[in-house]
């Protein structure tokens, strides 16, 4: 029987300072949107927020890589968690001095977006060498829960919050919550060097020796594509929800609280799932069948009428996500060799992501002229025709490697 993760001081410290974090991370997500309604009652403006938010984990990430396997890890994580607090208490700051501009926001969320793109590659990156590659899966399972567990809790007490406090206070909340993560960080124990070997060539062809890793696997390189052409209609959906709900639907703050909290209660079960079951059967065929779900739930999100058809069709579509990320970043864990992972893990995250701040600026600009729903409709039907299309990849075997892997 294998000991429990919470056994481990490492899980302690790791997890309980991600779970601070990430409840202000939720109030981030639906505070920065909300202001801007607020403040502009634009679509554009509001994909346009989204574009500058998503834009550097485009070109930030592939670097961020390159640093995790160049410099200390620790620092890299200590650095970039306590720098993002600092640049998100500004905002308030600004308001409360009456020099707060609809600039501003652009340029501090594009600041915490670099740095928050550091400190993603690095934090998964960090993983396979704070714990053993057999405890993984529920690794990456828990950080999903507390990740969820806090949409759960972080979205409702954002929303009821944002009406009690206003939207800045709770800004200045999420600005004290980086430190707890900060200071976990400090305390980690590597069951690995902490900092990676020294390399010998310069960055650019250590990025090269990353992309020619990726483009040569029968895996990772066409799932990392597949993600990148799904991730247009993410992107449209995820950047216009708030816009949706209040322009559509109507919804108060507490009413978008709840939508969002209501959908992590099915992506919770959906990591108990995975947690339990992940490791059974094909991985890459259930991967396949998370992306067409998720292809449907945005067609549902088209078609609601209030918060509670609303709730049901941000579940059907992100509870698959939810699974998705799982096993895909458990696949790279325990699969891409650990001199080369941040590298790895940098470009997959940059081409994941690589249309997102695209398809949320342009579905903004859209929205104007084009009805929101035929946009998440549409984009929908597209994702879930180009996940069948690449049907072929369940035929790959990685079940037999990853159990030789983990009995050696």
């Amino acid at each position: 029987m294998k000991a429990s993760i919470w056994r481990e001081p490492n899980a302690i410290l790791y997890f309980s300072g991600t779970a601070l974090s990430k409840l202000g991370d939720k109030f981030y997500i639906i505070a920065i949107p909300w202001l801007i309604y607020e403040l502009t009652q634009s679509a554009t403006n509001m994909g346009a927020m989204f574009f500058v938010q998503t834009l550097p984990f485009i070109f930030v990430s592939p670097i961020a890589g390159v640093l995790a396997d160049r410099l200390p890890r620790r620092m890299l994580l200590f650095g970039s968690a306590l720098l993002q607090g600092t640049l998100a208490g500004l905002i308030p700051i600004l308001h409360m001095v009456g020099l707060l501009h609809i600039l501003h926001i652009y340029v501090l969320g594009f600041l915490i977006a670099c740095l928050g793109a550091v400190f993603s590659v690095v934090n998964s990156t960090i993983v396979p060498q704070l714990f053993k590659k057999e405890k993984l899966m529920k690794i990456n399972a828990t950080h999903q829960f507390i990740d969820t567990s806090s949409i759960l809790f972080g979205s409702v007490l954002a929303g009821i919050l944002i009406t009690q406090i206003g939207v800045y206070n709770v800004l200045l909340l999420d600005a004290i919550s980086f430190l707890p993560i900060a200071a976990s960080i400090l305390f980690l124990k590597f069951l690995v060097k902490e900092t990676p070997p020294k390399i010998k060539s310069n960055s650019w062809e250590q990025l090269k020796a990353g992309a020619n890793f990726l483009k040569n696997h029968p895996l990772f390189g066409p799932f990392t594509l597949l993600v990148l052409i799904v991730n247009v209609a993410n992107g449209a959906l995820i950047s216009m929800l708030i816009y949706f709900s209040r322009e559509k639907l109507f919804l108060s703050s507490e009413e978008v609280g709840w939508v969002y909290a209501g959908a992590a209660v099915a992506q919770v079960v959906a990591i108990a799932f995975v947690n339990y079951r992940g490791d059974i059967g094909n991985p890459i065929r259930l991967m396949l069948i998370n992306l067409m779900i998720s292809a449907v739930g945005i067609m549902t999100v088209a078609l609601s009428w209030n918060w509670q058809t609303l709730l049901l069709a941000i579940a059907i579509q992100s509870a698959p996500v939810i699974m998705f990320n799982v096993l895909f970043k458990t696949l790279r864990q325990k699969l891409v060799p650990a001199h080369i992972f941040g590298r790895v893990n940098g470009l997959i995250s940059m081409l994941g992501l690589g249309t997102l701040p695209l398809a949320g600026f342009l579905t903004g600009i859209l929205a104007d002229f084009l009805d929101i729903r035929i946009i998440f409709f549409v984009l929908g039907v597209c994702s879930l025709l180009v996940t069948l299309r690449f049907g072929r990849l369940s035929k790959l075997d990685v079940k037999a490697k990853l159990e030789g892997m983990e009995s050696a």
